[in-house]
């Protein structure tokens, strides 16, 4: 044997990295006093025959299997169906309701004859049991508490399961690794195992994965690249809507937001989600407009909310929730030239409604006719909308999408919508006002003061 066959490998129980030497700091991570000396890992053959490369006709690509979980939303979210054979990244703050959903996703497919296994690395059994008699789930499905990660293959091996749901990706461990629970290593070996394994006998799965204080899922980035579909559960826990959002969708659009509402019950389906990021109020006040958004294949009417207050501070300050605050700070100066009046005197906040988070620029003149509304006290009406681009000049310019957009707005009872010229065209009684210019929207908003 020869002498770098006898050498051994030094790895970082925190990320994995691997070195030929001991290190005090890890190069990967920066953590201190992280490495630990292990064997290194066989080079020769392990005796499987090697797969050959293949050429596909086109009468073999059949397009892929989709299974139904029979919940609207989350139908929308994936593209109609969760992808027979997929693996799916659900990530989300504590308490947000990853498992509620996932119990209903296994519930609902274990109605439709398909076998489901729910493994738990941080409940027990009598808490598994005590959550799925208060949904009031009928139909059964397996469960199977254990933190290793050969317990999991063993199961899969043992059993064919449509659905297999892991609840976390975190809890789960191959003791046969120096790494800690929880650590890159670790979360980088159980996702590619069971993926692997998963894949292998056409069997979808979810994995459930803990956020970090960023609101990002905690673990290594090549997590989300290992799978093929990454979703984060949003909202605020004291609120009853939650959002689901696609981040990746390899089998879908990746625009697509399902809306929840949760209940006593669980998880609801949102059938009218328009109705829901409207006001609630009789009429919308001042600093306050509409705006057809476009989200994946359907619009949803958002309210934009702004004030712009005199400051008590010798810097204004700028602040939006939902739509990009360096965006907001050009779109201020835009306005500022355009009507000859500056803002250096005033606070301007935006919100987005619903904790809608909106990139398009189509929301451009909507956010302006919020701010205009809010300097001006004057109240624009819940039933007039606006959408447009708003260029450097001033200008308002086209966007997509804008036919969908009004048909969208007389669905819901807007008689007038501001939008770019010849954006659009009359539909169904709705007043259609031609914006060339920031100066046009405010002399149409009402005279200045």
């Amino acid at each position: 044997m020869t002498k770098s066959a006898k050498r051994t490998v030094f790895a970082c129980t925190t990320c994995g990295y691997e070195t030929l030497k001991w290190l005090g700091k890890c190069p990967m991570c920066q953590g201190w006093d992280t490495f630990k000396e292990m064997a290194p890992a066989s080079s020769g053959h392990d005796g499987r025959e090697p797969k050959r490369p293949v050429i596909l006709s086109d009468e073999e690509l059949a397009d892929e299997e989709r299974i139904a979980t029979g919940i609207e939303e989350m139908d929308r979210v994936l593209g109609g169906g969760m992808t027979i054979g997929s693996a799916i990244l659900l990530g989300g703050d504590p308490g947000i309701g990853k498992t509620t959903l996932c119990f209903e996703i296994a519930s609902r497919l274990t109605g439709h004859g398909l076998k489901a296994l729910y493994v738990s690395g941080e409940e027990s059994l009598r808490q598994l049991a005590s959550r799925k008699k208060r949904l009031g789930l009928g139909a059964g499905f397996a469960f199977l508490t254990t933190n290793h990660l050969d317990d999991v293959l063993s199961a899969m091996a043992a059993e064919r399961y449509g659905l297999i749901i892991l609840d976390s990706v975190q809890s789960i461990y191959n003791p046969k690794l120096p790494m800690l629970p929880g650590s890159m290593g670790q979360v980088k070996e159980v996702a590619t195992r069971l993926t692997m394994e998963a894949k292998a006998v056409d069997t979808s799965l979810i994995i459930i994965g803990h956020v970090t204080k960023e609101g990002v899922i905690a673990g290594p980035r090549v997590l989300e690249h290992m799978v093929d579909t990454v979703l984060y559960f949003e909202g605020d826990k004291m609120l009853p809507y939650r959002l689901l959002r696609t981040i990746k969708n390899r089998y879908g659009a990746v625009e697509e937001v399902g809306i929840f509402q949760m209940s006593g019950n669980g998880l609801i389906s949102v059938e009218n989600p328009s109705q829901f990021f409207m006001s609630q109020r009789g009429d919308i006040g001042e600093g306050s407009s509409l705006f057809p958004y476009i989200t994946g294949s359907r619009p949803i009417i958002l309210e934009v909310q702004a004030i712009t207050q005199k400051t008590n501070f010798s810097m204004p300050r700028r602040l939006s929730l939902g739509y990009d605050v360096n965006r907001l700070f050009i779109l201020i100066s835009v306005i500022e030239k355009a009507i000859g009046k500056p803002f250096f005197d005033r606070d301007i906040y935006v919100n987005i409604t619903g904790g809608m988070k909106v990139n398009e620029p189509g929301i451009d003149l909507p956010v302006a006719a919020a701010i205009l509304s809010s300097f001006k006290e004057t109240a624009l009406g819940r039933d007039t909308a606006f959408f447009g681009e708003i260029g450097l000049t001033g200008e308002v310019r086209k966007i997509v999408n804008m036919d969908m957009r009004t048909k969208e707005c007389q669905r819901i009872g807007i008689k007038r919508i501001l939008c770019p010229a010849d954006g659009t065209h009359n539909a169904g009684g709705i007043e259609i006002v031609n914006v060339r210019n920031i100066r046009e929207l405010y002399k149409k908003i009402g005279d200045g003061r």
